[in-house]
């Protein structure tokens, strides 16, 4: 009897556990049922996302999933995440929204990034949607790109390979055999030529041998010495010219400025050198005119002045003054004493 008193002592404490913990958590969710700021998310792919998942800013649980709605877009389907955050709660315009998990058993839920903006998001305008970061999403994806990889290009280039593979097996055993006949034959040739081929590497080495010992005798200190004489003096001889180059630049400058000089000049006195032109020309056009009598008339001058100068030698007196002197002849040359003519 007073085992059964205890046991429904036992039962009753329990339901009223029970009952206080069911109370207790209808407080809870009445408290987390206040008033809400809605937002929405664009995302491709709503794996695991249902209503009532958690919505979670910086991993602080802000709210949940209330509606999802499929649209179509751009040929392909796009979804409409709406959720609901608690009212005033402060998310920079440039936030990002996505799907995560904080672990591999843990529920998937929408991970809010903190943006830098300090501009809010009014309520109900969209929180920009990126793709997931969790593993498994990565991995499933890089297992597609692996499975499309390998249909559409490692099977065709394995099969590409197979057929190279075969007809280059042909062609190597057909290119081997007659390599292998080209090598006998040239086997066979060299071993004719190589008594041949040897003593003209033998000449080639002794000729070799001769040209070194010239070279060497080139290249004595005594020749040397002189090269480098030589390579000194056509240094010089660069720097001379180089000198001579300068100079021959400022004589064309100078040139040049003569020019311009002579330029302006001409330039200056373009009227009167017109002038002595018109001139010159009329003066040579008389010139020609008369060039055959000032000809003549020089002509006469000049035999004139040829025969005063002939009488000029004969009797230097005519510019005093003097008698033509006599002429010469046998008849009146009178033979002088010796005395008298050594007195004169």
């Amino acid at each position: 009897m007073r085992n059964s008193r205890w046991n429904y002592i036992a039962v009753g404490l329990f339901v009223m556990a029970m009952i206080g913990a069911g109370l207790a958590g209808l407080v809870v969710v009445g408290a987390r049922t206040g008033s809400t700021d809605s937002y929405f998310v664009v995302l491709d792919n709503v794996a695991d996302i249902k209503f009532g998942t958690q919505v979670r800013y910086e991993g602080y649980p802000v709210g949940q999933v209330e509606n999802i709605t499929p649209r179509e877009r751009d040929g392909g389907m796009r979804f409409h995440v709406s959720v609901s955050v608690e009212q005033g709660w402060r998310i920079p315009s440039d936030s990002i929204a996505r799907i995560g998990s904080t672990s591999f058993l843990a529920a998937k839920t929408i991970d809010i990034e903190r943006g830098s903006s300090p501009e809010p998001l009014e309520p109900g305008t969209r929180i920009a949607g990126a793709a997931p970061i969790d593993v498994f999403s990565a991995m499933s994806e890089v297992a597609g790109e692996i499975s499309d990889l390998s249909r559409n290009s490692v099977q065709p280039l394995l099969a590409n390979i197979d057929g190279l593979v075969t007809g280059l097996g042909g062609t190597v055993e057909r290119d081997v055999t007659r390599l292998l006949a080209t090598l006998n034959e040239l086997a066979g040739t060299l071993g004719g030529d190589a008594p041949r081929i040897t003593a003209s590497l033998m000449d080639f080495s002794a000729r070799l041998n001769d040209s070194a010992d010239t070279v060497a005798t080139i290249l004595s200190p005594e020749n040397a010495a002189a090269i480098q004489r030589i390579v000194g003096n056509v240094d010089r001889t660069t720097d001379t010219f180089a000198a001579l180059s300068i100079s021959l630049q400022l004589t064309a400058d100078r040139v040049d400025g003569i020019i311009d000089q002579v330029d302006s000049l001409v330039a200056d006195n373009r009227i009167g050198v017109e002038k002595s032109l018109t001139d010159l020309r009329y003066t040579l056009r008389t010139v020609a005119q008369n060039v055959d009598t000032i000809v003549h008339n020089m002509e006469g001058t000049s035999r004139n002045m040829n025969e005063f100068s002939r009488l000029i030698r004969q009797n230097p007196g005519l510019l005093l003054g003097g008698t033509p002197r006599q002429e010469v002849s046998p008849e009146n040359v009178r033979v002088r004493p010796r005395r008298e003519a050594e007195a004169r």
